[in-house]
C-alpha cells in the first residue's frame, strides 16, 4: 500500500541551518511518509544544528499513533538520511503490526 497524498511537515529549526537542509529534509520525510500503513494526520521536523552534532527529529501522527524517530549525524544530511531510514522502518513495523500503538 502506498499512501500518495500526504501533507507538508511543519518545520522547527535550531541553530544555523541552511535552507537547502530544510528542503532536503522535507523532500525525504514525505518520501518516507508514502509508505505510510494510513492517513498522516500530522507530521514535525525539528532541524538542530546548535546541539553536538546534527540533529533531525521527526514526529508523525498515523491514524493517531505517534511515531517519533531522529537521526544525528556529522553533517545535517547525514542526520536526515539517518532519521529518513530510521521512519521508514519504524512505518514498516506499523505496517506489520498496526494495533502497536497507544491505547485508545
Amino acid at each position: 500500500m502506498r499512501i500518495d497524498e500526504v501533507g507538508r511537515p511543519q518545520v522547527h529549526t535550531h541553530g544555523d541551518v541552511p535552507p537547502e537542509a530544510t528542503a532536503y529534509a522535507i523532500e525525504k520525510t514525505v518520501s518516507a511518509l508514502h509508505h505510510a500503513s494510513g492517513q498522516v494526520l500530522r507530521t514535525s521536523l525539528t532541524l538542530d544544528a546548535a546541539a553536538p552534532g546534527d540533529r533531525v527529529d521527526a514526529h508523525v501522527d498515523v491514524n493517531g499513533i505517534g511515531v517519533h524517530v531522529h537521526g544525528v549525524g556529522s553533517t545535517m544530511q547525514e542526520a536526515t538520511d539517518l532519521m529518513q531510514d530510521r521512519l521508514r522502518t519504524r512505518l514498516h513495523r506499523l505496517r506489520r503490526r498496526p494495533r502497536q500503538g497507544p491505547a485508545a
